[in-house]
């Protein structure tokens, strides 16, 4: 006798909702390598990003070829959050293929995220090396599961 198979779905939108509670996104465009963008982070915001490679995303493709892209992270002022930068490209492959013109994300999260973000939204508008950054709105952005660590 044949047995039913039963089918088994992720509720992703309750583990977005929880992952961006305290969040908010800064998409950067810069055409620097990522170690150099933090450096410049850093310096800029006294942070400290460093890559995590055991949370770097990887993504395979139809012919079987595997992309990873790099994670760094930085804790916030007050220690209680963690800043998070993703890497968004590797040559023409994006993690998230919808925002063409943005290379870098910076999830900023704190208590009052929107407020901390537009505060170094300001500052980064400033810094020669960035071409551009914005503040993003998650429910816009395609596959922003992909973020969730």
């Amino acid at each position: 006798m044949a047995t039913a198979k039963k089918i088994l779905k992720l509720d992703t939108f309750a583990i977005e909702d929880d992952f961006f509670q305290n969040a908010a996104l800064i998409g950067i465009s810069c055409e620097k390598p990522i170690f150099t963008l933090c450096h410049i982070l850093n310096q800029a915001f006294q942070l400290s990003f460093a890559r995590i490679p055991s949370l770097d995303i990887t993504i395979g493709k139809k012919n079987h070829e595997q992309f990873s892209f790099a994670v760094y992270q930085s804790p916030a002022q007050n220690f209680a959050y963690c800043y998070t930068l993703y890497k968004l490209k590797i040559d023409e492959i994006q993690l998230l293929p919808g925002l063409k013109n943005i290379d870098y994300i910076w999830l900023v999260a704190s208590d009052d995220s929107e407020f901390t973000a537009m505060q170094y939204l300001k500052k980064l508008r400033g810094i020669p090396e960035i071409q551009f950054a914005s503040l993003m709105e998650k429910d816009k952005i395609k596959n922003i599961e992909y973020l969730i660590l």
